[in-house]
């Protein structure tokens, strides 16, 4: 049996350990959440634009997680064609997130956005890819699957055409 003076201090030894733990989970929690990325930066940019709906859950955070899949696989085909034309930025080159800068991330928004909202709205899109030396004819699969790579091919031509326009 404890008397009341250990009871009680035993119980300020257990509120300081528990407040010992707190804290120190509150600092693992701190140091494990990541400043977002360039990428993150202009993928949420694009969703803000594009997305209708007040929160993303269920069937329209599957077709929007499959926009932003594709979004990035543009992004990826973007800069091969980017290098292959010679197209630079100085400031996504320093920017220390990854990039793309302020100024690129504007300018990809705004080629993105208009683009992303027409295709999703064509419900019986369709592309015409090569692979190899044969042509088909694929369903976009921009909302409903993987990225799509007809969107991909295309979103990456009409990002060159915009930075090239942004460049003049």
């Amino acid at each position: 049996m404890f008397t009341c003076k250990e009871a009680i201090m035993k119980r300020s030894y257990c509120a300081a350990a528990v407040l010992v733990v707190a804290f120190g989970a509150s600092v693992l929690f701190a140091q494990e959440k990541k400043e977002p990325t360039g990428m993150d930066k202009l993928k949420d940019a694009i969703h803000k634009e594009c997305c209708k709906a007040e929160k993303c859950e269920g069937e329209q955070k599957k077709a929007c997680d499959n926009v932003l899949s594709t979004v990035k696989a543009a992004m990826g085909k973007f800069g091969e064609k980017a290098k292959k034309e010679g197209l630079k930025c100085e400031d996504c080159a320093k920017a220390k997130d990854g990039g793309p800068c302020d100024g690129c991330r504007d300018m990809l928004v705004k080629a993105i956005a208009p683009w992303v909202k027409t295709q999703a709205s064509n419900k019986e899109a369709q592309h015409t890819v090569k692979s190899g030396d044969k042509t088909e004819t694929v369903k976009c699969t921009l909302t409903t699957g993987p990225a799509c790579k007809g969107c991909a091919d295309e979103l990456s031509d009409a990002v060159v055409k915009a930075c090239k326009e942004s460049k003049k």
